[in-house]
């Protein structure tokens, strides 16, 4: 749990004993799974005490949590010590650390030095990764928060603590955990299958940031590195050139392609040659005495490493001017890539397959126009016509926030637009207006019974970076007035619930339309190597872009899209620029890309 300002809840105050002979005494910090105080034990002893409020995602997350690991028992994890469900909160006690090792790496920087020193770095890795490894081979458990703030100094030692995403690996699926930290998470948790080497990742990503004070994905917004952590190539410049090769295999997007443990990652950068005098992160002399220096090292913790493994790549279609790749590479490579080529905005596609290519024959503007045409829906059909506003609408948008909020966002909704909602499952509401009338048949006289109405449907995605879909429509046999108020209350509805959920803004400026026709996507990488074809299927276009779904995530940030069957487009790429991709259910990829979009000129 990464603290904040410890300001304290304004329910607690230094003093309260939230469980007989434990008293507060100070505030430590405050996270998105609860908030940790320091108290005095019975006895005298100090500890820290975390609370999490009963109820909702964060209670459940933490809850299962602490089942799993409750039994577990290592010199290098954080003790815990007692837990017990107080009025409304869950509240546990466990072993008070000396501090975090992001403190250290403060204390190091403060010193002058770009981070925690190589030589104890790696012996804190080494603490970490011990611990993480007897969870997963004894226990079969996976950490899934490991980062600095989760790795706590005890004596010159780390111990690894904050237990509150812990899973046990195949056990009941699920979706991503709400309380997940994007900037450290792998790839596979994100499309909410954790594997045994999930942590390797994580501690990876750890290492590079607490060496060197750098990081290898662009840290911008949290949806934009949990999209670089399914497709980007992590940027290795700031190491060390010796700790390359290791960290690059950790970082591999296929945990298959991981280091076997978490130890055999240390040991291998342990074994690296060293450092020469002058690379980022090679200082390792003992820095002047400063808060939560750490002991002397330990001997004999490290022994020989794995040789780091080579991959083949991949036989591209190349653009003019550009040199074919090498057969094989290292798994991080270090070289900065060169400048990127030209791009025509459309090509011939069968000149891409050729290792050619030649603009083609149409204009951006031509071409988007074509796309639009075969997705374009039918006219609307004047209100009281068989089967007027009987057309669903859609609307798309993300929305990051637990499922848990849905209904109490929505309610709001409802009470404007006189709608009546139901909660059939977490993620998913359902809002209606029922209409009534004389049912079909009956004499005149008789009474009203429903007879349709309007229905709008939410559904939040589980798995991943949620995306949020509402569909709205006419339903059964209303009459002519009620159809044409639905007319008009539709698109404000649709608008409100955006307002309510969005919490990640698109800029979208125009409408989409629905298609479901073929969609061929050839990669274009940084140099000018295309890759391709990807088959994939459309879901929805603008004149602005496209969203589509692959069955493995788009791997670049430019790319050309092809329309196989479509005329007069046919045989015809267009360059697209790629703004997210998200895991879906069935192991699909749901990619939105933008039309004539260079990302470098973003």
């Amino acid at each position: 749990m990464t603290p904040t300002a410890p300001t304290g809840s304004p329910g607690k105050k230094p003093g309260d004993e939230p469980l007989p002979g434990y008293r507060l005494l100070e505030p430590l910090g405050r996270g998105g799974f609860g908030e940790v105080w320091k108290c005095q034990a019975p006895g005298g002893l100090h500890k820290a005490v975390k609370f999490v409020e009963a109820g909702g995602d964060q209670f459940a997350q933490e809850s299962a949590a602490f089942e799993q690991i409750r039994a577990v028992r290592h010199a290098f994890l954080l003790t815990l010590e007692r837990v017990e469900l107080v009025g409304g909160e869950l509240v546990m006690v466990m072993e008070l650390a000396d501090c975090q090792l992001q403190d250290r790496f403060r204390a190091s920087v403060a010193s002058g030095l770009p981070g925690v020193p190589r030589d104890e770095l790696l012996r804190y890795m080494a603490d970490a990764a011990e611990a993480l490894d007897a969870i997963a081979a004894r226990h079969g458990l996976q950490h899934l928060d490991v980062k600095p703030a989760n790795l706590f100094l005890v004596d010159g030692h780390v111990k690894v603590g904050d237990y509150g995403l812990v899973r046990r690996l195949g056990g009941q699926p699920g979706g991503a955990d709400p309380g997940l930290t994007p900037r450290y998470v792998a790839p596979e948790v994100l499309r909410a299958e954790p594997h045994a080497r999930s942590d390797q990742y994580s501690l990876a990503l750890a290492y590079f940031e607490l060496l060197t004070g750098a990081f290898p994905y662009a840290d911008r917004t949290s949806h934009q590195l949990m999209l670089q952590h399914l497709s980007a190539v992590p940027d290795l410049s700031a190491l060390p050139a010796a700790d390359r090769p290791a960290v690059g295999r950790a970082l591999s997007k296929d945990p298959a392609d991981r280091f076997a443990s978490c130890s055999l990652f240390v040991r291998a950068l342990a074994a690296a040659e060293r450092p020469r005098a002058g690379e980022s992160g090679t200082i390792s002399a003992v820095p002047r005495q400063t808060e939560c220096v750490p002991a002397a090292p330990r001997a004999g913790t490290l022994s020989t490493p794995q040789l780091p493994r080579l991959i083949t790549v991949r036989q591209p279609v190349l653009l003019p001017g550009v040199a074919r790749r090498p057969g094989v590479v290292p798994v991080a490579p270090t070289r900065v890539p060169p400048a990127r080529p030209a791009l025509p905005p459309v090509v011939r596609v069968g000149d891409l397959t050729q290792r050619q290519t030649a603009p083609g024959d149409l204009t951006v503007a031509r071409f988007v126009s074509a796309v639009l045409k075969a997705a374009a829906p039918p006219p609307v059909s004047p209100v009281g016509a068989a089967g007027a506003m009987d057309e669903p609408q859609v609307c798309r948008f993300l929305c990051t926030s637990p499922a848990a909020l849905l209904p109490l966002k929505l309610a709001m909704v409802a009470e404007r637009w006189q709608l009546t909602p139901e909660y059939p499952e977490p993620g998913w509401a359902v809002l209606r207006r029922t209409a009534y009338g004389v049912a079909a048949g009956a004499p005149r006289g008789s009474p009203l019974v429903p007879v349709g109405g309007l229905r709008v449907v939410v559904r939040r995605g589980t798995r991943g970076v949620g995306e949020v879909k509402v569909t709205a429509g006419v339903y059964g046999s209303p009459d002519d007035t009620f159809r044409w108020v639905a007319r008009l209350d539709i698109p404000q509805i649709l608008d409100s619930i955006r307002r309510e959920l969005e919490n990640i803004h698109e800029r979208r400026a125009h409408p989409r339309f629905p298609a479901t026709f073929p969609v061929q996507v050839y990669s274009v990488y940084p140099d000018g190597v295309v890759e391709g074809p990807l088959g994939g299927g459309c879901e929805d276009v603008s004149a602005g872009g496209i969203r589509f779904v692959t069955p493995t995530p788009v791997p670049t940030e430019q790319m050309y899209l092809e329309f196989p069957g479509m005329l007069p487009v046919a045989g015809q790429g267009l360059l697209a620029g790629l703004l997210r991709v998200r895991p879906d259910a069935g192991k699909r990829y749901v990619a939105v890309g933008r039309f004539g979009s260079d990302p470098s000129r973003r």
